[in-house]
């Protein structure tokens, strides 16, 4: 029970961080401030929580014991390559949600345990319950459907705040240039039609 309900807070907080980051993106900001902000935080939220409760994993692989598979070489470069892939991955998120919305990205993330179900099935040979199946389809559909409509986050048709216009005085070949604010130009196009 305990670890359903640690799944369910890790997605509800996975979920928050992608809509945060689309708003940060897309209002306050952009791509690379976020990406800033996401490093250097995280960066520091990560050492801490090493220091309080991952201490001895983490001596025991940067250090030297006869009983370890690998040798520290291997166990270097393992780690640069999974720094690396989450930076790349992050980065990646944070151009997606420069160009789309959250809730795509989420559905997208979701296809993602397809190439890990694909893997077990060729080389282990696990055979996959029909739940797969119907949750896959359930995740492709909602893909499908969620692109099919109009972007929620559409933004909205911005005027300009001042037009000069130009008027022709029928008397005199003078031209005058007066200017009139959207607003009323707006409601003087709903009176004309």
């Amino acid at each position: 029970m305990k670890g359903d309900l640690l799944a369910i807070l890790g997605a509800v907080l996975l979920g928050l961080d992608d809509v945060l980051s689309e708003i940060i993106v897309t209002d306050y900001g952009g791509v690379n401030e976020m990406l800033f902000m996401k490093g250097f935080f995280g960066t520091i939220i990560s050492i801490v929580q090493l220091i309080i409760f991952e201490l001895d994993s983490v001596s025991s692989l940067f250090g030297t014991s006869e009983s370890s598979s690998c040798e520290t070489s291997r166990r270097m470069t393992l780690f640069s390559v999974h720094v690396l892939t989450r930076a790349l991955d992050v980065a990646g998120e944070m151009q997606f949600l420069y160009l789309s919305e959250a809730a795509l990205l989420n559905l997208s993330l979701l296809t993602s345990d397809l190439y890990a179900a694909l893997f077990d099935v060729v080389s282990v040979g696990l055979e996959l319950i029909p739940y797969y199946y119907l949750a896959f389809c359930l995740i492709f559909t909602g893909i499908v459907l969620y692109e099919s409509g109009p972007s929620p986050v559409e933004s909205p048709i911005t005027a300009p705040v001042d037009i000069e216009i130009r008027q022709i005085h029928k008397s005199a070949s003078v031209f005058s240039a007066t200017t009139e604010h959207a607003g009323t130009l707006m409601n003087l196009g709903a009176e004309l039609t």
